[in-house]
């Protein structure tokens, strides 16, 4: 009873201490009463603002909306609200005993009040998060990709690229390509995301700051479908549009039109990802000329996806070099190399290595690798090396690991393969029977899917080199806009690579897919025994041994469905009689670089469907089955062998349209052929020097060797209707300038051997060389065919000097190279420049007369402009004496003398001048002579320009050579004074510069300095000689 009046009397005094009598006290009850109900409901409201919290982060890090200082804003005051309430700490205070206090029931009463005034305000803070959460999409600015990568080496490097454009006001569409597994998706991601976080960070209300790539209003991103009809693809991106927008898609109008009015109202950023398609933009309803900073990004795996897109700037997302690999493949494996041993360090490299830079290819190697190993960061006793090594070891020896390895890579490149046109596909696989790494001659591979047939669908045009046609250039171009080959260049020689990575993927698809089992590919491999022998080979419709190391071909495969036999670059030296009985369909063989000395005599019964017979560089090969039965030939190529008659049936291969005979031992070839061959588009001709096979005219060839043997006829020539490449020696001049004033004949290209024969792998194409022989027909010049590059004269001893002036214009010729001319005095006359406005290169060697490249005594006042002249090489022309003369008419003045000389040789970089002294010595002192000989002049050089680098030098092994060589030579001129202005050399072999630059100096301050220097322009000299 106590206990009770004691109760109420405590009630009673907190009701007269509060301070809201004016309440029912039966409410007032309801705080105490209640109080730990109120307690549970806080808890789970506290909860859900805490996941609504949580949310409304996630989408703020994913989402970027137009004003995210609200969002800012809500986390903030969320956060405050949670951390004071946890800090009230009520379950603390409500969760004493009953202890009958008047302050107990005082703090009760305040407890149960304070924590139904957190319900209401944490609903608050609820309905506004979810405010937030449930933003309008119209207010979205864009969205923050997922699972970004570190960017290395190129793909850093390109992020930069792309970020620069975008910040360039006048850039409205930029262009990103690239290898499949390149890295392109990853760098855009950076970008959009990279673009979001600068808009995230600007501190005022609207959002913006002075950064354009801040000011963004939309930024889109879209990945374009590939599958389907372009219209397809076209109307998905519309939606995909729309949705940002918030448009309404069942109103009424143009949907494009529609789009388009949308996009200009704002400023907007469209990524539209993996575009393999030609799609317009104003059919999507992009606008792309909108004047206001917006930006429109297409990244593609082939440069030109779209044609009819103008880009204004355009980034190629190229593959890292060894070390960004290597770097690469630290990152995605978490180890450092510098932390294994050498041998551990160099078995990761060579892995890495066989990525070929390929991102895809690094993260799915150290992926699989981590998968392997599983190391125990905390476990300080494990042998890491021991681990890494177990690992590369159980890869390389495991299939299943290897394609879990290659998933990810093959997975890109196969779908890059599966957009290419069948064509296009059977073109590609083609190139996997080549061994790794090889560099194929763009000229070869194309030729042989001609053999092969796989580029049939079309027709060709007659004399049309297959290279240069159409569709081969379409097809080639395909694949390597793909990025499944890459162009290359060896020894100087248009090239085709696969990259091993891809070539694992062809040879992959060979033995995987049914309809592409037809291939044998043991390329590169190391065979001790013929692989033929024991397999199945029914369905085999290419093979390649290529550089396996065969030596012998025995017994008789069963290649039935054979077309393609690629053997070349072994040491093959014998063939079964019958190994080509089982192969009727045969169309490509290729035994080049082998050690045959000649065929089966069977296969010229079985081979009845060859077009294409390549033996070049056999270095036995002696002789050759008749070809009487091989009417399909197409090509016979017997180059670079020591071969010395053609087999017999030649005038049965009317379908020929190629014959290489060049280095060969050939001696005779009949006229009577030549007509047979109607069909030849391509002859090679210019044998080995002890054949002798010249052409001549019709009167020299029946006179030339008497009726036993003849001189060909070059008349015969012009039967060949269709050709389009002719390597020949002409007997002499007048020959040649016959051909060549023909009309019967339409080269591409051309070499021509003059009076001799030259081996042509020396010479690039349309070149022509004359040895011993004569430049002049009846007195006049012969004719060089207008797109001559290289012209070569040798030992011609009455050539005073190169007539070519006059002529018309060789556009095409870069170099001019003569060589022991005993008489020649000048190379040319001035006027001549005129005709060379692609000149590069003059070389000078053997020519002791020789005073000057250009004759002095010019009546005419032409000014000498060679603009392309990069290199000038002389030597032993002991009596040189200048190079040039330069007239005040041939540059025009202005201010400064680096005008003045800047517009004759503007591109001049090298000039290297070799001089033997050839001294006599006394008897009796053994010291040279001067009565006998005069002592060696000396070549002064005077500079007013400044050259960067000159050198003069004696040759170690020759004490008696001199050489004067200026390898950094550009846009400057070497000049001399007038010999009365000059100082007299102290000694021999030796350069002024200095005193000569001083007499420039002295002419400049004198009183009549424009006078002086008038005279000074006008006897410009290159290399005079002064002397004692």
């Amino acid at each position: 009873m106590a206990e009770f009046v004691e109760l109420v009397a405590s009630l009673i005094g907190c009701l007269q201490k509060s301070t809201c009598l004016g309440t029912p006290l039966e409410e007032k009850y309801k705080y105490f009463a209640k109080r730990k109900e109120y307690l549970e409901t806080l808890k789970n409201d506290m909860a859900l603002l805490k996941s609504r919290r949580c949310e409304v982060e996630r989408e703020s890090e994913e989402k970027v909306v137009s004003k995210p200082y609200k969002i800012s804003d809500w986390l903030e005051r969320s956060n405050d609200f949670i951390t004071e309430t946890n800090e009230l700490n009520f379950e603390d205070t409500i969760s004493g005993n009953w202890c009958g206090f008047p302050n107990y029931y005082r703090s009760q009463y305040k407890a149960g009040k304070s924590i139904l005034g957190r319900i209401e305000k944490v609903n608050l803070l609820k309905e506004e998060g979810t405010d937030l959460f449930n933003v309008e999409e119209d207010f979205v600015v864009g969205y923050i990709q997922k699972n970004t990568k570190e960017l290395v080496g190129k793909t850093a490097s390109a992020f930069e690229k792309i970020m620069k454009c975008v910040s360039e006001k006048e850039v409205g569409i930029i262009c990103v390509y690239g290898m499949s597994g390149s890295g392109k998706t990853e760098v855009l991601k950076e970008v959009n995301n990279q673009i979001l976080k600068q808009y995230k960070s600007c501190n005022s209300e609207d959002g913006r700051d002075g950064n354009i790539t801040a000011q963004f209003e939309k930024v889109i991103w879209l990945t374009v479908e590939n599958i389907g009809p372009p219209e397809a693809a076209i109307a998905a991106l519309q939606k995909g549009i729309q949705k940002e927008l918030q448009l309404d898609d069942h109103s009424a109008g143009n949907r494009a039109d529609k789009l388009d009015s949308a996009l200009r109202k704002r400023r907007f950023l469209i990524v539209l990802d993996d575009m393999r398609k030609e799609l317009s933009l104003e059919h999507i309803g992009i606008p792309w000329q909108t004047n206001n900073g917006s930006k429109v990004i297409i990244v593609s795996k082939s440069r030109p996806v779209c044609r009819d897109i103008t880009f204004d700037r355009e980034v190629e997302i190229e593959l890292g070099s060894d070390e960004e690999a290597l770097k690469l493949f630290e990152v995605e494996a978490g180890i450092g190399f510098s932390a294994l041993r050498e041998d551990t360090r160099a078995a990761a490299e060579n892995m890495v290595r066989e990525c070929d830079g390929l991102p895809v290819a690094i993260a799915g190697l150290a992926q699989t690798l981590k998968e392997i190993i599983k190391l125990d960061p905390s476990d300080v006793d494990v042998d890491v090396d021991a681990e890494w090594n177990g690992a590369f070891y159980k890869l390389r020896n495991s299939s299943v690991l290897l394609e879990k390895k290659n998933r990810k890579a093959f997975a890109r490149l196969l779908y890059s393969y599966s957009m290419l046109k069948k064509e296009a596909q059977q073109c590609f696989l083609y190139c996997a029977l080549y061994p790794p790494g090889h560099c194929i001659e763009k000229k070869e591979l194309v030729e042989h899917w001609f053999w092969e047939g796989l580029l049939s669908s079309r027709e060709r045009i007659k004399g049309q080199l297959i290279e240069d046609t159409t569709y081969a250039r379409e097809i080639l171009d395909e694949i390597k806009g793909a990025y499944l080959l890459e162009a290359v260049s060896e020894g100087g020689k248009e090239c085709i690579k696969m990259r091993n990575l891809v070539r694992h993927m062809a040879i992959h698809l060979t033995k995987t897919i049914p309809d592409y089992d037809q291939f044998l590919i043991e390329a590169g491999v190391k065979l001790t025994d013929c692989p033929l022998i024991g397999r199945n080979l029914s369905k085999v419709e290419r093979a390649s041994l290529m550089k396996s190391q065969l030596k012998a071909l025995t017994k008789k495969p069963k290649f039935y469905k054979l077309s393609t036999l690629l053997l070349q670059h072994n040491p093959i030296s014998h063939f079964d009689d019958d190994f080509f009985r089982n192969m009727p369909n045969l169309k490509v063989l290729n035994l080049s670089h082998t050690n045959i000395s000649t065929l089966p005599k069977s296969a010229s019964s079985y081979l009845t469907k060859l077009r294409a017979l390549v033996l070049r560089g056999c270095c036995n090969l002696t002789s050759l089955p008749s070809l009487a039965n091989s009417e399909e030939l197409l090509v016979l190529d017997l180059s670079h062998t020591p071969i010395t008659e053609l087999p017999d049936g030649m005038k049965k291969l009317t379908k020929l349209i190629r014959l290489d005979l060049s280095c060969t031992n050939v001696g005779e070839f009949q006229a009577e052929l030549v007509r047979e061959l109607k069909n030849l588009e391509e002859l090679y001709l210019i044998t080995n020097d002890s054949a002798g096979s010249l052409w001549g005219s019709e009167k020299e060839a029946s006179s030339l060797w008497g009726s036993e043997k003849a001189a060909s006829c070059i008349q015969e020539l012009g039967a060949l209707q269709h050709l389009a490449i002719l390597h020949i020696n002409f007997l002499d001049a007048k020959a040649f300038n016959t051909y060549v004033d023909s009309k019967d004949h339409s080269l591409s290209k051309f070499k021509f051997s003059v009076g001799g024969s030259w081996d042509k792998t020396k010479l690039p194409e349309n070149s022509i060389v004359f040895i011993k022989s004569d430049f002049l027909v009846s007195g006049k010049p012969v004719s060089l065919p207008e797109d001559t590059s290289e012209l070569h004269v040798m030992s011609n001893k009455d050539l005073y000097w190169l007539p070519i002036s006059g002529r018309r214009c060789l556009d095409s010729l870069k170099v001019i190279d003569i060589s022991g001319c005993e008489s020649l005095v000048y190379l040319f006359e001035r006027n001549v420049s005129h005709n060379l406005p692609n000149l590069e290169k003059i070389s000078v060697k053997n020519c002791q007369k020789m005073e000057a490249l250009i004759s002095k005594e010019d009546p005419l006042p032409f000014a000498l402009c060679l603009n392309k002249l990069k290199v000038i090489h002389i030597s032993d022309c002991e009596n040189l004496g200048y190079l040039f003369r330069i007239g005040m008419d041939s540059c025009q003045y202005t201010s400064g003398q680096k005008k003045i000389y800047s517009t004759c040789f503007p591109n001049l970089q090298e000039v290297f001048i070799t001089r033997r002294w050839r001294m006599k010595m006394d008897k009796e002192s053994k010291e040279p002579n001067p009565a006998v000989h005069p002592r060696p002049t000396d070549l002064v050089l005077v500079d007013p320009l400044e050259l960067k680098k000159y050198y003069d030098f004696e040759k170690k092994d020759n004490p008696e050579e001199h050489i004067w060589y200026f390898p950094d030579l550009k846009m400057q001129i070497i000049t001399s004074l007038p010999e009365e202005l000059l100082p007299r050399p102290r000694s021999s072999n030796q350069i002024k510069r200095s005193r000569s630059t001083d007499s420039i100096e002295k002419l400049a301050a004198s009183t009549d300095r424009m006078l002086l220097l008038s005279h000074l322009l006008n006897s410009i000299l290159f290399l005079s000689r002064v002397h004692d």
